[in-house]
């Protein structure tokens, strides 16, 4: 079944935010939200924490699996509000995380759909440059995070997406949290973003698959749980393989990076694109970097 919108994924697990931007909550002794969003959900993920009955003091972590400006937006609201809340990231993000540069993108993405929304009454606009951006603890592939009672997660190294990527699995209910490290899912196709480096994107989604997950948790439209949770990965498999070969008959066709990232920017506009969270020009840049590394452009 496809969770298109918030609900419960599992007795431990609650999809929050909107269809988009999602969240999760996991539920041991102690709780922890998965994935950062973006501001302008704030105001959504409060009410339904708040319909949950949920002990706010109880949320000890917000774990975010990339430093992508849409992954993380809720994060200096919640810690600033919530000083009990520890930001988890990889090393490589929270190095990311300093940069002037990646800050003043995340704050300007965020603060502009605050806008949007009219929501800049609500949430006070990101203040990252100046601010700079809550780290509290660095997380690393291999390492284990307990919440007590049993529920116990397991951080996973998935760079493709990112330079950043992480995945999250949690073996006890055969659930994975891939954020975008597997591609992104959508009503036309499942995208494979592998935006940072296609290579270890398309050796991320192999290790992925491996584990055997039966619900697929993903940080943009919603959550997957069998028959289709079981299937995803290899569907995403499949997709990033496929698109591989397109990008590469493309360009051997048109000769021409411009005129190929064209081309394969009409078969992309989808899912993200529709609801306007990923600009043309950004999609068209993605793409761009794809192009050329798999076919080794200088």
């Amino acid at each position: 079944m496809w969770i298109k919108e918030p609900n419960t994924v599992t007795e431990r697990i609650e999809f929050l935010g909107r269809p988009e931007l999602c969240s999760y909550l996991i539920k041991g002794d102690i709780y922890a939200l998965v994935g950062g969003a973006m501001a302008h959900v704030i105001p959504e993920v409060l009410t339904q924490l708040n319909d949950l009955n949920v002990d706010l003091e109880r949320i000890r972590h917000l774990i975010i699996l990339h430093t992508h400006y849409d992954h993380l937006g809720m994060a200096p609201y919640l810690a600033r509000h919530w000083p009990w809340l520890k930001v988890a990231v990889s090393k490589v993000g929270a190095s990311i995380l300093k940069n002037q540069k990646a800050l003043k993108a995340i704050q300007d993405y965020n603060n502009s759909m605050l806008k949007a929304k009219n929501q800049i009454e609500q949430i006070e606009p990101l203040n990252l440059i100046k601010e700079g951006f809550p780290v509290h603890h660095i997380i690393y592939g291999g390492m284990e995070l307990n919440l007590e009672n049993g529920v116990k997660l397991q951080i996973i190294d998935a760079p493709g997406h990112s330079v950043c990527s992480l995945a999250l699995y949690f073996s006890r209910e055969y659930t994975l949290f891939p954020s975008d490290s597997i591609g992104t899912l959508t009503e036309e196709r499942v995208l494979p973003m592998g935006s940072s480096n296609y290579d270890g994107f398309q050796e991320s989604i192999d290790r992925l698959s491996n584990l055997g997950a039966e619900i697929i948790c993903l940080e943009h439209f919603g959550a997957l749980t069998p028959p289709e949770g079981k299937e995803f990965c290899e569907r995403a498999k499949k997709e990033a393989k496929d698109f591989r070969k397109e990008m590469i008959d493309i360009y051997k066709e048109k000769a021409d990076l411009k005129l190929t990232v064209e081309e394969l920017a009409k078969g992309c506009y989808s899912g993200l694109s529709k609801v306007g969270l990923l600009p043309e020009d950004l999609l068209k840049d993605i793409l761009k970097r794809m192009v050329k590394f798999v076919n080794q452009i200088e």
